[in-house]
């Protein structure tokens, strides 16, 4: 278990930048957040928590379809709705790169204001 001290070592020697990437690749908004970018760090988790909430059913729909014997028709629904929802799970996966890449950029520009 890593104490206290060793964290704030590490954390010193990491710049502002690197803290936010990192806390926004493991959890969508938490780099915004670090930045003191509240509203928009809340706002980039509400979306992301949405999307990936959204997209499950296709995840899971894909399993199923192909373990079940329905008839024709029905796969022919259930196929255009799990494909869609498939899309939107790629969607969130763009959108969690998007949000790793705003807060490096919004970390940069407070970097350079405090310069």
């Amino acid at each position: 278990m890593l104490s206290l001290g060793v964290l704030d070592t590490v954390a010193s020697r990491l710049d502002r930048g690197t803290i936010a990437t990192i806390l926004a690749i493991v959890f969508f908004g938490a780099g915004h957040i670090y930045l003191g970018q509240v509203r928009r760090g809340i706002a980039i988790l509400t979306i992301g928590i949405g999307l990936l909430l959204i997209a499950y059913p296709g995840f899971i729909g894909v399993q199923y379809m192909s373990s079940s014997g329905i008839d024709m028709q029905t796969i022919t629904r259930s196929t255009i709705v799990n494909i869609s929802l498939f899309a939107v799970g790629l969607g969130s996966i763009g959108y969690w790169v998007w949000q790793i890449i705003d807060a490096r950029k919004l970390a940069t520009k407070q970097q350079i204001a405090e310069a």
